[in-house]
């Protein structure tokens, strides 16, 4: 439990830090309040049947989605990399993205990424 909070204060203190060097400064207030809303939002997403408890299997579940859809998202990066120079241009990521939507409906679901590396991993 002490290892997920320490990742989730960590994740929650840098993205704060970025707000402010887009803003220059921020009060106290606003830093509590920033935080506040993102440490709920966390404990939210790992607290699966919503008892207002996070349990050691719920954090190993979370912890097990989060790696599994940074995986995904590296994968993805991998096909969308069309001319292989290590870098996504905007229309590399268009294309992908558009593929990936497979309702044309404007939005990638997670089940697209998903379906759409799953069919294209194996394709160099």
């Amino acid at each position: 439990m002490k290892k997920i909070f320490l990742i989730l204060f960590v994740s929650v203190v840098a993205s704060t830090a970025s707000l402010a060097a887009e803003k220059k400064s921020i009060t106290k207030k606003e830093f509590i309040d920033s935080n506040i809303k993102k440490l709920e939002q966390q404990f939210n997403a790992i607290d699966s049947n919503k008892d207002g408890k996070m349990t050691p299997a719920e954090e190993r579940a979370y912890v097990q989605r989060v790696q599994k859809a940074r995986l995904l998202r590296r994968n993805l990066a991998i096909l969308a990399d069309i001319n292989k120079d290590g870098k996504i241009s905007k229309d590399e990521e268009k294309k992908l993205l558009t593929k990936m939507d497979v309702n044309k409906d404007g939005s990638v679901t997670p089940k697209e990424q998903e379906n759409y590396y799953n069919k294209n991993k194996t394709k160099k």
